[in-house]
């Protein structure tokens, strides 16, 4: 109860993305960094930060190192701007209870799921518990337990009778009428939303339900007047034409379940709209791996089509996995597949930092290594340019200039 109060308190003193403590002074020696997707790397790099700020970034000609200051020997390591993962869940019974575990155990969860791959930014796509969520979340952002800044869209909604089969024995809220989808959306606002998540259509096990256009419309607009985005799950081409038509900024998922390609009218469709997507791949090996089907199934086969499409139509990628949905954490196979679907490593750069900085309203102190940012940095062990499996080989994850993660055997 006193964490709830906590973030209680945070949004209404105007502080619900508070930064956590900081690390006073920390310099970052000898890594090769990627500054921002496109830009020649800094070889022998040298990265200064002080009170959660990026205070100088250069090489060793450029920056010296002042005296007393803490060091961590970086050399060997590849550094970027903190990752984003825009499609998680905190839904495995190991949540529960968020208020009362122990902070050292909270933190060790968050290490396997989140901190060890990167990622210093979360974007969680469905809150079945929105309470224990918010709990959670205060306490990451009070220091008390290591991990990243949470965003979240609450308690999505799914169109009359159109709960998804797979979420059983649990439901999500049906919405029948554009005032309850009106009355829905504010309600999750208010309570400390960032962003609201439809069912644009979704599968019951019979079929494919559709969402009503002028329920859809509804929802959106009213987060649009909260300035809060909307992301939908678009299951097919059904859906995707749906949360086109009914203002959705953003697809949590590619639509393979009809096994329709995107075509270049579609993907014309989704640049017209200026529609980011979430790819989230690695679902569909998942899901086709734990029912022994083949991966030359056409679900995994037109899902990496539609990726492709869109990210070679200049579309924005965002990336994403539904971890916690997902029980298997490793990222390398959604970095393997975004590259078969013909991304390349200045896209996947991209869609784990400067487009999602952009699109949620913080290019101007994330997502990049200048001076000024903040001081959210993954280090890796090797350099994804010539590997991209690389980007799962994390040795260390910084998150406001304090070390949140670091690998077995390196330096704290």
């Amino acid at each position: 109860m006193k964490t709830y109060l906590l973030y209680l308190l945070m949004l209404l003193s105007g502080y619900a993305y508070a930064q956590l403590p900081a690390q006073q002074e920390l310099a970052l020696v000898g890594a090769t960094i990627y500054t921002a997707p496109g830009a020649a790397p800094i070889k022998s790099g040298v990265v200064i930060i002080r009170n959660g700020k990026i205070a100088l970034a250069g090489n060793d000609k450029q920056v010296k190192v002042p005296a007393q200051m803490k060091v961590i020997d970086c050399k060997g390591l590849v550094m970027m701007a903190g990752f984003w993962n825009c499609h998680v869940h905190f839904i495995e019974p190991k949540w529960d209870h968020a208020d009362k575990q122990p902070a050292a155990q909270l933190s060790g969860q968050m290490d396997s799921m989140i901190n060890s791959r990167g990622f210093t930014h979360v974007f969680d796509l469905a809150a079945l518990n929105y309470p224990n969520l918010l709990a959670l979340r205060a306490r990451v952002m009070s220091g008390e337990v290591r991990g990243p800044a949470i965003f979240t869209v609450g308690e999505p909604f799914v169109p009359p009778h159109g709960n998804p089969f797979y979420i059983r024995p649990l439901s999500l809220p049906e919405m029948n009428t554009p005032e309850e989808a009106v009355a829905h959306v504010t309600k999750q606002i208010r309570a400390g939303a960032d962003g609201i998540k439809i069912m644009s259509a979704s599968p019951d096990g019979h079929g494919i339900v559709p969402m009503p256009m002028n329920i859809i419309k509804a929802a959106s607009s009213t987060a649009h007047k909260f300035h809060k985005p909307v992301f939908a799950h678009p299951t097919a081409d059904t859906g995707l034409h749906i949360a086109l038509d009914g203002g959705v900024d953003i697809l949590a998922h590619v639509a393979p379940d009809g096994y329709h390609s995107w075509t270049k009218a579609e993907t014309d469709q989704l640049l017209q709209h200026k529609v980011a997507l979430i790819p989230t791949l690695k679902l569909y090996k998942w899901e086709l791996e734990r029912n022994q089907i083949p991966l030359t199934n056409p679900l995994m086969t037109t899902a990496v089509q539609q990726l492709g499409a869109y990210a070679g139509a200049g579309g924005e990628i965002l990336f994403g996995t539904d971890v916690g949905y997902i029980t298997d954490y490793d990222t390398s196979d959604e970095f393997r597949l975004m590259s078969e679907a013909g991304m390349s490593f200045e896209q996947i750069l991209a869609s784990l930092t400067t487009a999602p900085a952009k699109r949620f309203g913080m290019a101007q102190h994330s997502g990049r290594i200048a001076k000024g940012m903040n001081a959210d940095i993954v280090l890796l062990r090797a350099d994804p340019h010539t590997d991209i499996r690389h980007f799962a080989e994390v040795a260390y994850t910084i998150r406001n200039g304090k070390v949140i993660y670091a690998a077995p055997g390196l330096q704290h």
